[in-house]
């Protein structure tokens, strides 16, 4: 759609965000100056309510924009200020991240996010199977049972008992901690050193068999759903300009949605796995019912491993939105690429 009509729908949304309320083609005549007529401007917000794009609460009332209006309203803000061209370049932090805090930072900038926005802010952070390993360590604990502990190139620290078929002297266990240590140096673990193919030259032996055993029991957990939310009483005083009592309705549904969370995060990722290393906006959600009055805005981190957004009513203000979020998810970015180049220094 382009020329006046696309016009007139861009600032019957815009109107509605500011104000809330049903928009009038008196109104907009007014506080557009537009040279158009109402009566003019009245048949085309007739034809964009034929199309799907507005709707009429009630006969005497001005127009609000449907979910359609609203994604051709975010879309047309993404083109404008071109900001599918991925998150802009923000320098690295001059403070390394230390271990432990990690969640403490997550959480923080969805705080950040909630207040920039007065919406809910979301982090998902990179998963911890996608990412480089920059220290393993391995320890017998009993017959039959090692302990490994693997530090994440962000500085994650995770320990998991093993159960190990192969009872290994001293000087195996060390011999298998150096075949998975090299492995790592250049792998993650979703990757694996079989896959279809025949053992590798060099890893026939007791440490390299039980070193294979320890790595597919690592790669083997489940898939990590981490997601840190903040910003509950900014929705739900968003979602309450329509009613309190369906305000709570959505809110409960929504929690549940992310308490569960893989549902939502599968959600987010498949839209940045659609757009590459770009900002996405999603206006409504069949898949997922609890997000069908719901928008969210993302911008991926850290190469597209982690997403940072914003997640508010059909009406929420998408440029504040999509600012917002193209700005945490860039520092974020660059704080925990610093830490992961102190890391390999």
């Amino acid at each position: 759609m382009q020329g006046r009509r696309a016009r007139l729908l861009i600032e019957v949304v815009d109107r509605y965000i500011r104000t809330r309320q049903p928009v009038s083609s008196r109104e907009l005549v007014t506080e557009y100056r537009h040279r158009f007529s109402p009566a003019t401007i009245r048949n085309e917000l007739l034809a964009l309510e034929g199309e799907g794009y507005l709707v009429k609460p009630y006969p005497s009332a001005g127009r609000v924009p449907t979910a359609q209006g609203f994604k051709f309203f975010a879309e047309w803000l993404l083109d404008l200020a071109k900001l599918g061209e991925g998150p802009s370049s923000v320098p690295a932090e001059r403070h390394e991240v230390e271990l432990g805090m990690l969640p403490d930072l997550f959480r923080s900038a969805a705080t950040l996010l909630a207040a920039m926005t007065r919406e809910l802010g979301f982090v998902i952070p990179p998963p911890r199977e996608h990412m480089r390993t920059s220290s393993l360590f391995v320890r017998r604990v009993r017959p039959g049972a090692v302990l490994a502990v693997t530090v994440s190139e962000l500085g994650t620290v995770e320990s998991r008992l093993l159960p190990l078929d192969l009872d290994l002297a001293p000087e195996e266990l060390a011999e298998a901690e150096g075949f998975l240590s090299r492995w790592l140096q250049d792998h993650t673990l979703a990757e694996s050193p079989l896959g279809a193919r025949p053992v590798p030259e060099g890893w026939h032996s007791r440490a390299a068999v039980a070193a294979l055993a320890i790595l597919r029991q690592l790669a083997e957990r489940e898939p990590d759903h981490g997601l840190y939310v903040e910003g509950w009483p900014h929705l739900l005083a968003e979602l309450a300009v329509r009613s309190p009592e369906w305000a709570l309705d959505r809110g409960q549904a929504l929690l549940r949605v992310l308490e569960e969370g893989t549902a939502f995060v599968d959600l987010v990722r498949a839209l940045g796995n659609d757009r590459g290393q770009e900002i996405a906006v999603h206006v409504g959600d069949g898949s997922i019912p609890e997000l069908a009055d719901l928008s969210l805005v993302s911008a991926p981190y850290l190469g597209g491993s982690g997403v940072a957004g914003v997640l508010g009513p059909l009406w929420m203000d998408y440029a504040r939105a999509l600012s917002a979020a193209r700005y945490v998810a860039g520092r974020l970015g660059a704080l925990l690429a610093a830490g992961s180049t102190k890391e390999e220094g």
